[in-house]
């Protein structure tokens, strides 16, 4: 629209000066009409523009035409000897008000424009800010990849006026990009995403490939789209910006945004996406490290806990059976990613303490002397005390230490009762119980899980947490395929 506007202007010039030619009214009687085509110039046009615009309107009521006006037979309008009268003849004041009018009204504008442009440059900057800000919090809150990855594809669609948001993962070895975040995959797109997307097409692979952010104003004649234009067709956007997330050299994914028309994307704009990259490199790194950290204080505590198995032959693999039982169970109680791994970790270590029990005690077939069942209650002390002086394990003391304590408050090491027992001791009483009965023993064969079950229910309420019981028993039963998930 803004290219008719100059010629709009001029023809506006025109049509006032032959209104006031063909009236027989001087110019400057009436020159008060030639201020609508030099204001609406100064405010709709560039400023070289509305300065022509102000001259033409100036030379309208000058002597300029003076000449024309004669061979046409209209006379001259302006042979005073005093131009610079402020009555009908002169004409001196009028072009030069012209020519001041559009340029304080062009200053104006254009200072009235740059304000607001500042403003909302602050304005989403001060949105960028609180983004990243988001981010900070999700770093430190030690969420893991997966968590980070969608709660990072929620923020930046939250934040990004476009239509849509999203990280994606590569994987390097099937050469494909993956989505984290499925749910918010529109439905014709299920079959494309599930099979992976190529990672050496569209913005999206030639950011990953290359490091560097790609924008498309329209997909669909980029020569970088081949499949995946049909991708940019089911999901109904025309134009895409990919950004790399990169951390130490390393590209971990891709941010994208995508606007539903053709759109250009402005300096401004990729920076601003490329700050939400860097920052999304770190949180997901840092999720990365935790979770290597995760599985490493888990092995690290298996290891230890087989080690101590190995005393015992007729125990193998009770600590492993017990950290997927509890994870099971905490998945069903829905307890925190934090709080279920605390609980596998917590199962695996429960009876570090018999460490320091002798092997002759550990290993006796008959019954245990008083002095002897005393020894062996030790390793709850024991292995709380182990668990104290660990950094890492010091989330799973109050387990290790309480794992032999009964809800009616019969139990050791400190006589709790009901629910003054932590949920993490009372979910490994009853995986311990279980595991115990359904293995073989040196003096005795497994009892059948039916069998296990029905004790379980008999002592819950006065060996056991009810609830917990209730919840174990289900999720052993028929685990979800999502809870299966966790244990892995």
């Amino acid at each position: 629209m803004k290219f008719i506007y100059f010629p709009a202007a001029l023809c506006s010039v025109l049509i006032i000066d032959l209104a006031i030619d063909t009236t027989g009214g001087l110019p400057n009687q009436l020159a008060h009409l030639y201020y609508i085509p030099v204001v609406l110039s100064a405010l709709l046009l560039r400023p070289r523009l509305s300065i022509v615009i102000a001259l033409l309107a100036g030379v309208a009521v000058s002597p300029v035409l003076d000449p024309a006006r004669t061979a046409l037979g209209i006379g001259a309008y302006y042979d005073s000897p005093e131009p610079w009268n402020l009555g009908a003849s002169g004409w001196i004041v009028r072009p030069l008000a012209f020519v001041a009018i559009s340029l304080l009204a062009g200053r104006l504008l254009r200072e009235r424009t740059a304000k607001a442009a500042a403003e909302t440059r602050g304005a989403s900057r001060g949105e960028e800010l609180g983004l990243l800000g988001r981010i900070d919090k999700m770093i430190l809150s030690g969420s893991s990849e997966e968590d980070a990855i969608r709660e990072l594809t929620r923020l930046v669609r939250e934040f990004t006026p476009g239509h849509s948001a999203g990280v994606l993962i590569a994987d390097r070895k099937r050469k494909t990009f993956h989505i984290i975040d499925t749910d918010s995959v529109a439905p014709e797109l299920v079959d494309l995403v599930q099979q992976g997307l190529p990672i050496d097409e569209g913005v999206a692979g030639w950011a990953f490939l290359h490091g560097r952010t790609a924008t498309s104003r329209n997909v669909f004649v980029d020569a970088r789209y081949e499949k995946m234009a049909e991708v940019a067709r089911r999901a109904g956007y025309t134009a895409a910006a990919a950004v790399p997330i990169t951390l130490d050299d390393v590209t971990l994914g891709v941010l994208v945004v995508t606007y539903r028309g053709e759109h250009d994307f402005g300096p401004e704009e990729v920076a601003t996406l490329e700050r939400i990259a860097g920052q999304a490199a770190i949180a997901i790194s840092n999720a990365k490290q935790r979770e290597s950290l995760r599985r490493l204080s888990h092995e690290t505590a298996i290891v230890l806990a087989e080690a101590i198995e190995s005393r015992d032959p007729y125990t193998g693999d009770h600590c492993s059976r017990l950290s997927r039982f509890a994870s099971l169970t905490a998945t069903a109680l829905e307890l925190s990613p934090t709080e279920i791994e605390t609980m596998r970790l917590g199962a695996a270590l429960h009876d570090v303490g018999k460490i320091v029990v002798p092997d002759h005690i550990l290993k006796k077939l008959d019954k245990l002397t008083p002095d002897e069942y005393a020894i062996i209650k030790q390793h709850c002390y024991s292995g709380g005390q182990i668990c104290k002086r660990v950094s890492f394990l010091e989330a799973v003391y109050p387990i290790v230490y309480h794992h032999h304590e009964r809800f009616d408050g019969r139990g050791y090491p400190d006589g709790l009762a009901g629910h003054s027992i932590p949920l993490g001791a009372r979910i490994v009483a009853v995986a311990d119980a279980y595991d115990a009965m359904t293995s073989d023993r040196t003096y005795r064969k497994a009892m059948a899980q039916e069998q296990a079950e029905a004790i379980l229910r008999d002592g819950a309420g006065s060996q056991w947490d009810p609830d917990i019981v209730d919840t174990f028993l289900s999720a052993v039963a028929s685990p979800a395929p999502e809870r299966l998930a966790a244990v892995t």
